[in-house]
Parts: C-alpha cells; structure tokens; sequence
C-alpha cells in the first residue's frame, strides 16, 4: 500500500505539567548539608496555566475523522507531539473534545521527566494522568525504573501499581529490583509498596511487609544502607543508621549498632548552617556494656563562625570517657593509641593591628589519673602586631598572654607574660635585606600554696637576619610551560638569648624555661618555578622544586669547657636539607633529613620521605617514610588500583622498622556496578582483626563506620 502522510496541527487549550527537570540531584539518604551557593537558581517549573493554548500535531500512515464521535483515527507510525512530550504508536484515536488519547500496538510517551512504554494507553493531555498495561517507566531522576501490568498515573507525579517493580538498574534483567503489591511511586518523593521482596537478578533473597524508597533528588528522611561484619574486639556488628532531613540548612544521622563483645551503641551526628558562615557538626555516641563490659561514650563538637561585630567563635572539642572507646572504634593511626583529647573554646576578634583572643582549653589524659593534667582555663592574648613608626625603617609590636593554670591536684597558678620588640628593615642598595629585633620578655607569676607564691623575670633576646634573593628567567616554550623562572635566596641569622637563673619561677610549660641562645644559623634556598599556558590563555604556576639547605654554629658550644678529656666541642649543627618537588599536576614528593658527620655510622639524625602519585585514571601511590636516630624507623604505604574495573582497590600497610612489627594492613574493595555496590573492608592490626561488609544501592546512601565518625578528623 502506498504510504500517506497526513499532517493536522490543531490549536486547543490544554492543560499539561511541568516536564522540566529539578535542578539538584542527590540520593534519598543524602550527604551531610553543606553551605548553600549564594548564585544558585531553580530552574523555573512551568504551570498548568503556561501551558495552555500549545498546538497538538499529529502525523500517521493514514489519518481519518469520526465526525459523529468526535475523534481522530490515526494508524501507521504515529506520532502524536504537545509540548515537550512526545507519542508514538501504531495505532492512535485523540478525542479533541476532552484530549484523550487512546494508544496501542507498540507505544511510547517521552517529555523531559521520562518514559512510558507499553502495549495500550489511555492518556488525558489536559491532566497528564492515565492508564498504561503491559508497560515500563523511566523516571530520568534518581534513574528509576517501574514495571506492571497495569500502570496508572493519578496526577502530575504519582504512578500507583497493584502488582509492580521498580528499581534503579538498567536493563531488561537488573541486577537487583523490589517486587511489592499496591505499589505507589511518586515523583520526589517516594516509592511504597506492601509485601515487597527484594531480588538479586531473578532470585528473590529479601521479605519486607512494607517497603520505602526515595525518588526525588534533594535530601531525604530516611534509612541508610548498613553494614555488617565481625571483629575479634568487638564480636559481630551490625549497624543500621537513619537520616533526618531536618531543613535546608540542617540534617542528622543517627546510628544503632549491635556488636556482640561490647553491646548496643546509639549515636548521632547533627550538622548545622546558620546565617552567611555559622557552620558546625555536633557529634555523639554511647554504649551500653554487656558481658561485664563496661559502658563507654565519646562526644564531640566542631564549629566556626563570626557574629556581632566581627567576632569569631571556634571550637574544636572531644571528649572520651576512657582510652578503651578508642581502643575499640579508632579505625586509622592517631585514633586507637590516642593519649589525650583536648577541648578547645576560642572568642577572637582584630581591630587593624591588634587582635585579641581568648581560649579555654581542656584536656584528658587518656593514660593517668586526668586530677593531676593542667588546664588552661582560660588564656587571654593581646597582640598588636609590628607597626612602622612614622616614615622610618623601624617598627614595633607587643606580644601578650594571661593564663590561668589550673588542676584537681598539685600546682597551680597565674601567669602573665609580655614582650614588647622593636625591630628594623634595611635595604642597603636594594641588594641586601637587614632585619635586626630586640626583644624583652617579662613573666609575672601568682601561684596556689604548691608553689613560690609570686615571682617575676625578665630577659632580653637579640637577633638579625642578613638575607638576598638572585633570579633568572629562562624562556622554554614546551608544551602549555612557556617559561621557567629560578630564584636563589642566601641568608644569615644570629640570635642571642642571655643565660638566666629561672628555677625560681614555677613551670607549667614550655614558656617558663628559656634557654640560652648564642648561635649563627646559614641556609640557601633555591626555588623553580613555572608559567604554564592553560585553556583560554588563562595563566597558572607551578612550583616545581623548593630545595633548602641550612645549618647553626653554636658559639655557647664552641666555648664549652671541656671536663672529660674524651669530651668533644660540636659546636655545629647537623646539616638540614628540605626538598619539595612537583614534577607533575598530580604527583609530589618531600624530603626532610639531618645529616650528622660526627655521628659515625648512622650519620643521618632524622630522615623523613614522602611520595605522592596519581595517574589520570585514578590509581594513586603514597608512601611515607619516618626516621629518628634511636627513637623509631616508620614506613605507611598506600596504593589505590582503578585498573580492574569495575572492581576497585584500596590498600594500606603500616609497618614499625625499628621494632620489626607490622602495626596495620587495611584491604578496602569496591565492586561498582551502574546501580548497587558493594564493599569489603578487612583489617588487621596489633590488637584486633576485622571484616565488615556493606551494600549500597544507587538511591540510598551508605554509611560504613561503626560508632559514626567520631575522631576521623
């Protein structure tokens, strides 16, 4: 049969929804809130009114009109167009009197929000509601997938399901899908269903009387895919946390953990944002001890933020109610042999050059009796800073502290200590910079009964440093680095700190005993530097070498009286080197090392090595090497393999040279597939050896730490 096309543009008054997609995109158990942008926009979601008066066009094989009834018959290739959506059909009949479509053979709805497709369809273009049988929706938002027999579409963004499907997998066999009866979806929001199993391909594995799960893009209330494991400390742990999406500028997680060894632990974590830059997170967790363990809780509180005036209020604090908490939820070094958590309140604000401060500071001590640890409760700093006087080379500052010192058992006290300095900067020939300081230091004490009572000292200090600075520019023109600029700076400094008799003053730190100082210190320091082209002649540089080589002469040393004749004067120092280099975007290594001559065989005092690496497609290599003569020998190293996608792997081996002692080996593996993961995590240090397991489907977040993020800082 000859094929003809017909063409019927109609101008009618419908009435379609809004198909534009929602601007933020984000699981139903969403990350922690962060700051909102002060230039973000919603895009505009176009009303029922807006819509009225678009043309219909219909073309098809053969187009007729029913007169009497009132409809238009379209068969062969149809495609029915309103808006943004689009139909398409073998078989159409479109009533224009109240804008039914009546669909069959293959059919397909596409708009912006999605797709329908099926084998008949009813559909009202004036509400967008309808009847699909045989068919599938796919909701472009969170990727979301519904199958049924019989699919009905209530209003603008509910789709109700007797018997249904849904996931978020694509695919006509999904890795993973809910089956449920009486099954409700519903555009930012959620889907619901009753005596749902959850299947992994075609097995069903999971029964829930009810299921909930989100199909929006903001942050949502809501469970968080757990986590489950066993580790030889803890016994068997489970965690299931929850996610409250309090308000746009506020959200918590909460956390209910079984661990078998150790007991029930509840936690939460609650994140704030108020006004322009009130921002913080306010932490907790407790355990309740079974089997004679004991129970055992930690809080924490970070927050930063100006008000009134330009006031800044910080805090920076954690508390533990043992060293066991640590022992048994610290996941990386520096959290499990943690000796002390420190509290820390400040209240600052400048004017210009002076800045004033206020802290309280307190700490536990995690290893002893906490009544004998000294607290700063609190310290007050007054600084003004160096300011030129008049149009001369000189320039003063004062640098001031009140701090009072206080514990449960043994001394405690007050002290103030000022010190006012005048310094200079001359530039002789514009060849060489001349800084010369003097300084004097007065420490005022008021002490409880423990000590001397009231006592005071001041002292002098003197030093000046000789410096230059050489450059040359090079001209490369290789690649996006046009040029290369190396700079060399020499420099000198002698500092003089007079010998004084302090042990009359008490001693609550490091503040209170100043030694003397009668030395010379020399370095060079070298530094190259590039000019590299990027896209639309933007300009960006890169350091690519800091290299800095430094040593003292201590004149005390050299004047030494000797009292042993197998003593020797060793009056310099070790030679320090410093090196930084960043050969590449994503690549740099670090070099910290002394270097003794008189040492004898290990001539190195300290050696510190770090390597970083990271290639385009996401493999990393960080190595990092510590050393101290007869204190330790430390190596860590981390590699990351993106190579064997979609199988991902982390792993890390600490290990302790001096001793022989492995300390740590962590073993992370991700398998990602387009819409679940899952992950492995395995464990293995001094004290304790852990599995745990997680899965996370794509439109649930996933939380994998027991006892929440307590002390990852």
């Amino acid at each position: 049969m000859m094929r003809c096309l017909f063409l019927l543009s109609l101008v009618l008054l419908l009435s379609a929804p809004a198909l534009a997609d929602d601007p933020g995109l984000s699981a139903g158990a969403a990350p922690p809130v962060s700051a909102p942008k002060k230039a973000d926009k919603v895009a505009d979601r176009t009303s029922v009114d807006q819509l009225k008066k678009q043309p219909v066009n219909l073309t098809a094989d053969q187009l007729s009109r029913d007169e009497q009834r009132g409809f238009y018959l379209a068969e062969g290739n149809v495609e029915l167009t309103s808006g943004h959506l689009t139909l398409l059909a073998d078989r159409v009949r479109y009533r224009q009197e109240d804008e039914l479509a009546e669909a069959e053979g293959t059919v397909k709805v596409s708009a912006p929000e999605g797709v329908l497709s099926g084998a008949k369809l009813t559909w009202n273009l004036a509400d967008q509601t309808g009847q699909l049988e045989r068919g599938r929706v796919f909701l472009r938002q969170n990727n979301f997938h519904i199958a049924g027999d019989l699919i009905e579409k209530t209003d603008v963004k509910t789709y109700r399901i007797d018997r249904g499907t849904f996931t978020s997998c694509d695919g006509d066999d999904p890795d993973w899908h809910f089956s449920a009866r009486d099954l409700t979806v519903t555009v930012d929001g959620y889907a619901r269903g009753k005596h749902a199993l959850f299947y992994v391909r075609k097995v069903p594995v999971l029964y829930s009387p009810y299921v909930l799960f989100p199909v929006k893009r903001g942050r949502e209330t809501g469970l968080l895919m757990g986590s489950a494991g066993y580790s030889e400390r803890r016994g068997t742990q489970v965690s299931v946390p929850f996610y409250w999406a309090i308000a746009r500028n506020q959200d918590a997680t909460f956390y209910l953990d079984w661990l078998s060894e150790l007991g029930l632990g509840k936690g939460v974590e609650y994140r704030y944002i108020f006004g322009r830059d009130q921002a913080g997170e306010a932490r907790y967790y407790h355990i309740s001890g079974v089997s004679g363990a004991a129970d055992r809780y930690a809080l924490s509180w970070d927050h930063d933020g100006t008000f009134g005036r330009g006031w800044r209020f910080t805090s920076d604090s954690e508390y533990v109610s043992s060293r066991d908490y640590w022992e048994d939820f610290g996941e990386v070094a520096g959290e499990y042999n943690k000796d002390k958590v420190d509290s820390t309140l400040t209240l600052g604000n400048s004017w210009r050059r002076v800045v004033l401060t206020g802290q309280l500071r307190y700490s536990k001590n995690l290893e002893a009796d906490n009544d004998s640890t000294l607290q700063r409760l609190p310290e007050v700093r007054l600084d003004l800073l160096r300011q030129r006087i008049g149009a001369s080379d000189f320039s003063l500052e004062l640098g001031s502290s009140a701090t009072y010192f206080w514990r449960r058992e043994g001394l405690t006290g007050q002290r103030l200590r000022l010190r006012p300095a005048l310094s200079a900067d001359f530039h002789p020939g514009d060849l060489v910079d001349i800084q010369p300081e003097i300084g004097f230091t007065e420490r005022l004490y008021h002490t409880s009964s423990e000590g001397p009572g009231e006592e005071e000292l001041g002292m002098f200090d003197f030093s000046t440093r000789i410096s230059t600075r050489l450059a040359r520019v090079f001209d490369v023109g290789r690649g996006r680095l046009e040029r290369l600029r190396h700079s060399l700076q020499p420099e000198i400094t002698y500092e003089f700190v007079p010998n004084r008799d302090q042990s009359s003053l008490p001693e609550f730190d490091s503040l209170d005993r100043v030694d003397a100082v009668n030395r010379i210190s020399y370095g060079l320091t070298q530094r190259l530097t590039g000019r590299l082209a990027g896209d639309d002649d933007q300009i960006s540089y890169r350091e690519y070498l800091y290299l800095r080589l430094s040593q003292e002469y201590d004149i005390r040393e050299s004047r030494r009286g000797l009292l042993d004749p197998a003593d020797e004067r060793q009056p310099f120092s070790s030679l320090r080197a410093e090196l930084t280099a960043r050969p590449w975007p994503k690549s740099r290594f670090d070099l910290d090392m002394r270097y003794d001559p008189d040492a004898g065989g290990r001539r190195f005092s300290t050696f510190d090595a770090g390597l970083e690496l990271e290639d385009r497609r996401g493999d990393s290599l960080d190595i990092e090497y510590r050393y101290a003569r007869n204190q330790r020998e430390y190596l860590d190293a981390r590699f990351g393999l993106d190579l064997l996608r979609p199988l991902y792997l982390d792993y890390r081996h600490r290990f302790d040279l001096r001793d022989s002692e492995e300390l740590e080996k962590v073993l992370e593996l991700e398998y990602r597939s387009q819409c679940w993961s899952l992950y492995l995590t395995l464990r293995d240090r001094e004290d304790d050896r852990s599995f745990m397991v997680t899965f996370e489907l794509a439109g649930l977040g996933r939380v994998g730490r027991i006892g929440g993020s307590l002390g990852s800082r």
